[in-house]
């Protein structure tokens, strides 16, 4: 490919970067897919095409993506009012696990806060973000102070420089191996993975960046430092803590307790700061427990059962449906730990099917598994990732409504990806 026809794909997708970033609603679905579409068909020519020879290029084009990003209000997703929230209320000295926004609000003026109460999608709900996160909204509420706009570019500086981070520890696992350039932009050139971490704020960057963490320390056989690591991975999404069996098969008999205690009691440290009481752990845990046995977005299986229990019955079986896919999920999972894969190996195969038997998939829920496709030979998460943001659909509509149609698409095709690499690793095998 000619450095020029490099360049302006580059400049078309820096364009649409900015148009996601700052112009584009996601109750407009049209633009937003066109957009959302172009910028990945872009990515996967300049994958294919050109990844080896400009790789510097192409990886400073990875962190300008982000870069521009930083000062635009996320139009994707209103989850980062609520670390606002937490952040300021912090700061006016309440703990975001002893009241919800719709019993502070009561009792507490603040011009920030009432500005953005409105706007909170579960204000009747104890926060369910752990530790990690809330250091940072709170940092983030000290820097911006009664600036919403400030604050949120605090948010979104932390959530780049973890994504540097990340970049740098795939460079360091990725280094020994065929190809690593081109491995490496799997997720630097990934359009979900910039606009839903950078773009949108979600706080699956710092998860991606601990996990990642620990396993590099594992693999210098650090295990004290790497038990630290995902620990702070736990504590920033509570999601790795199906990673922890992989890891002890990993360790040494020896050192499995060096790497156990230390992550623990670093986790009971950290959880203790805030979830200091009986009662804030039970309000904690009480709002985990109305999110999966109430909440329901772009599930795959889950959906798939819904609609056909409702041929029968004339309620929606959420209450029923979500403790058989934490059924699923836990047999699943447990098949996993029961298979002799490599530690990035397993964690892939272990999101992918929490994933699977989830009843939401928010589109920012994939990025971890982008991360972790750099590191398999399996590529239907990074069709998953393209084909996820149509379920930005349901937020074009008013009230908000899944488009089922939309829903199938998605999960057909990611299926038969998934089919086909199988039938590709297992001829790979034989071979």
């Amino acid at each position: 490919m000619p450095k020029w026809i490099l360049y302006l794909l580059i400049v078309i997708s820096l364009t649409g970067y900015v148009l996601i970033g700052y112009y584009i609603d996601r109750s407009n679905f049209t633009q937003l897919i066109s957009v959302y579409t172009s910028l990945f068909i872009i990515a996967c020519i300049i994958y294919k095409k050109d990844n080896q020879d400009n790789f510097k290029v192409l990886l400073m084009s990875g962190i300008l993506f982000r870069f521009c990003l930083i000062f635009s209000i996320p139009a994707l997703s209103d989850d980062f009012y609520r670390f606002v929230w937490d952040g300021r209320i912090q700061q006016l000295g309440f703990n975001p696990f002893y009241y919800t926004p719709a019993q502070i609000i009561k009792q507490q003026y603040d011009p920030l806060l009432n500005k953005i109460f409105p706007y909170l999608n579960s204000p009747n709900y104890y926060s369910v973000y752990p530790q990690v996160c809330q250091s940072i909204f709170k940092i983030a509420s000290a820097i911006g102070g009664d600036s919403l706009n400030n604050t949120i570019t605090a948010l979104k500086s932390a959530i780049f420089i973890s994504e540097l981070g990340t970049i740098l520890i795939l460079n360091k696992l990725l280094s020994a191996r065929v190809n690593s350039k081109s491995l490496h932009l799997i997720y630097i050139l990934n359009p979900l993975v910039i606009i839903e971490l950078t773009g949108n704020i979600h706080f699956e960057a710092f998860m991606i960046l601990f996990m990642l963490l620990a396993v590099l320390l594992i693999n210098k056989n650090r295990y004290i430092s790497a038990g630290g690591a995902l620990s702070l991975a736990i504590q920033t999404k509570l999601i790795p803590l199906i990673f922890i069996p992989l890891f002890f098969k990993k360790i040494a008999l020896g050192k499995k307790i060096n790497f156990a205690f230390f992550c623990l009691i670093l986790t009971l440290i950290m959880s203790l700061i805030l979830l200091n009481s009986p009662e804030r752990f039970l309000n904690f845990a009480d709002s985990l427990r109305l999110y999966y046995g109430k909440f329901e977005f772009n599930g795959s299986i889950y959906s798939l059962l819904r609609i056909i229990s409702q041929w029968f019955i004339s309620y929606n079986p959420i209450a029923l449906l979500s403790k058989l896919m934490i059924i699923l999920t836990l047999s699943g999972i447990f098949w996993v730990y029961l298979k002799k894969l490599e530690l990035l190996n397993g964690m892939f195969w272990l999101l992918t099917i929490y994933m699977i038997f989830s009843t939401v998939v928010h589109p920012w829920y994939l990025t971890p598994l982008v991360a972790l496709s750099a590191f398999v030979n399996y590529r239907f998460a990074l069709i998953w990732s393209a084909l996820v943001p149509l379920s930005y659909y349901t937020y074009s509509q008013n009230p908000y409504s899944e488009n089922y149609w939309l829903t199938g698409i998605e999960y057909i095709l990611v299926l038969g990806f998934l089919i086909r690499d199988l039938k590709r690793s297992e001829a790979l095998i034989k071979g």
